[in-house]
């Protein structure tokens, strides 16, 4: 651990410490005020638990004076708890004092000069007080204590945690921010067009402008606060790699970069599981064991890395292992035995589309981990619920590579506007490869599925007219939309394109019932409801292409 990381941790426990003091505190305080009366065992649970959390922070980060001086305080509490000390007001000193000796430790240690007390002294006074305690049963001890002064001012932050509600409500509140700022926009265009850029106008046009300036930079302001350090997801894999790593009889090293990339929160608490499917997968599969690694002329212990970066209005998380590859030929066999396809279908299925199949397994044995068929499906769909999407790369004998590609945040996002008949939909901008213009001489019937030829490519064709049940105008000209899902590409016929526009991201209610090919729904400026493309939901419903000679021969008829 280098020292930049250290200097993070000091400030973390530093601010946790503060918050233990403060409670810590409160809890004495009420505790006092029964002094001589029937004791509220409740409390004295509540202050042990506080302690030995407070412990257990002290003693991960070196600090063995607090740590030894927390458990002796834990000592005379669960005395107190267990009636073999009586408590008085010579007792509730002993506290007292206790809280100032770990509130004046804690402001002295400094991310800087990490080095925690040693608490000698302190620690010695509370070991004698407990053993004249247990000498005079029922009693206190007689043990002096020096004085020590409160740090009052010790507990200065720049920290103020705040409950995550009240960061979604303020989210929310945002988002209307934008659909009026929006419906602004369309009303200054209106009086331009009516009234050209004169007088109030062109006053109109400008606070737009600043209203839009300062809109933005509050929406960014308000997600820097909801964005949280991957690192909070990567630090949870360490220990699991190394017991796993045991349990299956191999050497594994785990490695991180970008754990300082910063994620919204509600895709922080869902992407841990899919990374821990992968990694689970790279042990169980794809790292070697030491021996077999030895005549291959690999060194013994096998290596994970994950790497994140930011790229765009995106996060990038890539997995990727040292070990043997992905065995092709096993994988299209199993397929194929399983039933999933047949065996020329198993040899057009790209590897991305086998080994993300629901229920497919390549193991051997099957055990508590493998061989059921549930991991890397559930990986896919994970990412899907988030708008991800997670692609393969495999060089036998090399190692394997997942990449996963994640939107920064779910509530308000770019979309791409576009027109059906008069229904307008809003198709999310990261899905979005290009759109054209279609030619009837483009579009083909094969396997009574309609295709697209573009350029060298074959891409389903979805006509949102139909799917939608939507009567639509005959259009000579329509547009078709090229956008992608973690299942391959996908042609969306649409009448015209009107633009791009961050929307906001509201859920269909349940009572709206099952709605396939649609993610939710937006609000416009002027009140409209327009609902938002579900890309991978499509894509499922129509299928990919069949890009096979045959295919091109019948398009090339």
């Amino acid at each position: 651990m280098d020292f930049d990381d250290q200097k993070e941790l000091v400030k973390d426990y530093i601010e946790d410490a503060w918050e233990f003091i403060d409670d810590l505190e409160q809890l004495l305080l009420r505790l006092e005020d029964q002094a001589g009366a029937e004791l509220d065992r409740s409390l004295v649970s509540e202050v042990l638990g506080i302690l030995h959390t407070f412990k257990g922070n002290s003693g991960m980060m070196g600090y063995s004076g607090l740590q030894k001086y927390s458990h002796k305080l834990e000592d005379i509490f669960k005395a107190l708890q267990a009636g073999e000390i009586r408590f008085d007001e010579e007792l509730t000193e002993v506290f007292n004092h206790a809280s100032n000796v770990i509130r004046n430790s804690v402001s002295k240690i400094s991310p800087d000069e990490p080095d925690g007390p040693s608490l000698a002294p302190e620690i010695e006074a509370i070991e004698r007080f407990l053993s004249e305690a247990a000498s005079e049963e029922g009693t206190a001890g007689t043990a002096v204590f020096a004085d020590s002064p409160t740090a009052v001012a010790g507990n200065r932050s720049n920290v103020l945690k705040v409950d995550f509600e009240r960061l979604d409500h303020l989210l929310n509140l945002m988002g209307e921010l934008v659909i009026y700022r929006t419906r602004l926009g369309q009303i200054d265009s209106r009086f331009k067009e009516q009234q050209g850029e004169k007088g109030l106008t062109q006053e109109l046009s400008d606070t737009n402008d600043q209203i839009g300036k300062v809109t933005t930079e509050l929406h960014e302001a308000i997600m820097r606060v909801r964005m949280l350090p991957i690192r909070q997801v990567f630090m949870r894999f360490p220990r699991y790699v190394r017991d796993f790593a045991r349990e299956k009889g191999k050497e594994i090293n785990i490695m991180f970069e970008g754990e300082e990339t910063e994620l919204d929160k509600t895709v922080i608490d869902e992407i841990g599981e899919p990374l821990l499917h992968l990694i689970r997968n790279a042990i169980d599969h794809g790292i070697e064991g030491p021996e077999e690694r030895r005549k291959k002329g690999k060194e013994r212990e096998g290596n994970i890395l994950i790497k994140a970066f930011q790229e765009s209005s995106h996060i990038i998380i890539t997995v990727e292992d040292d070990g043997k590859g992905i065995d092709e030929k096993l994988l299209r066999e199993k397929a194929e035995s399983a039933g999933f396809v047949s065996g020329e279908d198993a040899e057009r299925k790209s590897v991305a589309d086998l080994i993300f199949a629901s229920g497919l397994s390549t193991a051997e044995k099957i055990t508590e981990i493998s061989g059921r068929g549930v991991g890397l499906d559930v990986v896919k769909k994970s990412l899907a619920g988030i708008n991800g999407s997670v692609e393969v790369q495999s060089d036998p004998d090399f190692g394997t590579r997942f990449i996963i590609k994640l939107p920064l945040t779910l509530a308000i996002i770019s979309a791409l506007m576009v027109e059906v008949s008069d229904e307008q939909y809003a198709i999310p901008l990261s899905s979005v490869v290009e759109s054209i213009r279609a030619r009837e001489e483009d579009i083909h019937l094969v396997n009574n599925m309609e295709v697209i030829q573009v350029r060298d490519r074959v891409l389903p064709l979805a006509r949102l007219s139909r799917l939608f049940g939507i009567e639509s105008p005959d259009n000579q000209r329509p547009y078709v939309v090229i956008a992608q899902s973690p299942s391959g590409n996908i042609a969306l016929m649409v009448d015209s394109l009107l633009g791009q526009q961050e929307i906001v991201i509201k859920a269909l209610d349940d009572y709206v019932g099952d709605t396939p090919g649609i993610a939710g729904a937006t609000i416009l400026g002027d009140g409209r409801v327009v609902l938002i493309i579900d890309v991978l939901e499509l894509m499922n419903r129509v299928g990919a292409a069949p890009e096979t000679p045959e295919t091109m021969e019948a398009i090339n008829a």
